[in-house]
């Protein structure tokens, strides 16, 4: 009976850190991620200065105040962007939605794969057995694996995806369900 309750526990504890890591995940990619259209270009995140901002913020407030039309806003853009030799991401071929799923993702799966890793290492100082080592350094792989592909950090060193559609997101969806299986039969 008490084998039950704490495995019970375990099982809340670990129900209840998933969900506060998608949470606060989901929160972070909505502040970087969940921007309108204007102001993606951003210098934080295209490296513009402020003189090329500020031109930027020109030519938007003319295209609002109805001097120029969207094609015209377009070549402008265009135009200033390859004058300074950056290419614009592509206007609304990609919808950030998908980078918020692959941020709260790619989190869960950093904390599920954290939390086999210590899973293994508990069976390991128990029995000591070749297997849970083999399990231990798959685990470390794939904790490498789903931390490198979390939009957090490749934002933080400054680059971000863009173009990928919902292909950004399908592999770590994938990925989680595998954690998720491996999770469950680890716990078992």
């Amino acid at each position: 009976m008490i084998d039950k309750m704490d495995k019970d526990r375990r099982i809340a504890l670990i129900i209840v850190v998933l969900l506060a890591v998608a949470v606060l995940s989901t929160l972070w990619s909505l502040y970087v991620t969940g921007v309108p259209l204007e102001r993606q270009i951003m210098r934080r995140r295209w490296g513009l200065t402020e003189g090329q901002m500020g031109e930027i913020e020109q030519i938007i407030e003319k295209y609002h105040r109805g001097e120029i039309g969207l094609s015209d806003l377009r070549r402008v853009l265009w135009s200033r962007f390859s004058e300074w030799g950056m290419v614009p991401p592509p206007p609304m071929l990609d919808l950030e939605l998908f980078y918020i799923v692959k941020t709260v993702i790619s989190s869960v799966n950093i904390a599920i794969v954290l939390i086999l890793l210590l899973i293994y290492m508990n069976i390991y100082r128990k029995t000591k057995t070749n297997f849970t080592i083999g399990l231990i350094i798959f685990s470390l792989i794939l904790l490498l694996y789903t931390v490198s592909s979390n939009p957090i950090l490749q934002t933080i060193f400054g680059y971000r995806a863009f173009g990928l559609g919902p292909f950004a997101m399908l592999p770590d969806a994938f990925a989680f369900i595998a954690l998720l299986v491996l999770l469950y039969l680890s716990l078992k």
